[in-house]
């Protein structure tokens, strides 16, 4: 019984001391990526273990950013009061199934077009498959969360591999007004309105655009293998701005959706498929049940998801690794001892 709770006392103690990699409350098994069922329901507003609660209230009194071990070998800087970074800190990943299946897309010498990169957690973890044979273009507006890309690029080493640049993307090129969001819903910054209730506005800042057109132009590339457009509402029209890129390449397409930020932009739903059936791409989601696959998406106004992952007609959907399954004494072991 002493050994018991000197285990947790333990955890108690490492949580404290932030060290994220010795006492971790996420599903993260041999510090590899992996899905988890029920992410979209739970995204690290709160805990599931003693140890997760220890790191949750650690996390409520960080004054200052920290470094810490993440996953795959790499360094994260973390601030306090985002819920990304509270995420990460508590559960050690933040939306683990889609950066699941963009691992999946990708592979060694892989290019990889990051739009709406933030601080950059997408490049960082598909910098380990494409290897240094790759390349990443991690594109991010707004300053704050541009030179935060920035740090996690310099500490990882990657600056052969990641090529961060501030830059929105849009459907045309020039300048725009980027609204920033506030600290804690920092990945929310857009061009358009904010859809979400209870965002402040904390900044707009003049910012260039381009299409993805123009930027590919002049890049010596013989590939491009995936186009991630998380941009809070101007997908419409990136998609629009990318259409040779997209005609010359076919690149598997990862989009950010939500009706209201479509809304916000001029843009909706049926816009987006419209756009993506004119390329002649299937829409596909991530299915937990029974097993995680992609699944085919007729009409995305009822899919009922965040993002969509599109694939040209003829290309086959890409094998996704499996949760590992525990057993319920593995799993009441993990709250106390973990």
């Amino acid at each position: 019984m002493s050994k018991f709770f000197g285990r947790i006392f333990l955890c108690a103690a490492v949580a404290l001391s932030g060290n994220q990699t010795e006492c971790s409350d996420s599903p993260i098994v041999a510090s590899k990526l992996i899905p988890i069922v029920g992410w979209d329901r739970y995204s690290g507003d709160s805990a599931r273990s003693l140890r997760g609660w220890f790191r949750w209230w650690t996390y409520l009194g960080m004054k200052e950013a920290e470094t810490i071990d993440w996953i795959d070998g790499l360094k994260l800087k973390i601030y306090p009061g985002n819920e990304i970074f509270r995420a990460i800190f508590v559960r050690g990943i933040y939306d683990p199934n889609l950066l699941v299946v963009v691992n999946a897309l990708l592979q060694k010498g892989s290019v990889f077009i990051d739009v709406g990169a933030n601080m950059g957690c997408f490049s960082l973890l598909a910098s380990k498959v494409v290897g240094k044979e790759g390349k990443i273009f991690a594109l991010e507006p707004s300053s704050r969360d541009f030179n935060r890309l920035v740090d996690n690029v310099k500490i990882n080493h990657l600056q052969r591999i990641i090529h961060p640049l501030r830059l929105a993307v849009s459907g045309k090129v020039g300048p725009v007004k980027l609204s920033v969001a506030c600290e804690e819903r920092s990945a929310l910054n857009t061009i358009g309105e904010f859809s979400f209730s209870g965002v402040e506005k904390v900044d707009m800042e003049d910012v260039n655009s381009t299409t993805i057109d123009k930027f590919m132009q002049g890049k010596r590339l013989n590939r491009l293998d995936v186009l991630k457009l998380d941009i809070e509402g101007s997908e419409v029209e990136a998609l629009r701005g990318a259409a040779n890129t997209i005609e010359r390449w076919r690149p598997a397409i990862v989009l950010g959706i939500n009706p209201a930020t479509l809304k916000a932009c001029g843009s909706s739903i049926e816009k987006l498929q419209e756009i993506l059936k004119k390329f002649k791409y299937k829409i596909y989601k991530i299915s937990e049940v029974p097993i995680f696959a992609l699944e085919e998406v007729s009409d995305m106004s009822k899919a009922h998801v965040k993002v969509v992952f599109c694939l040209p007609e003829r290309v086959t959907p890409p094998t996704l690794p499996q949760p590992i399954e525990r057993s319920m004494a593995d799993q009441i072991s993990d709250f106390f001892l973990i």
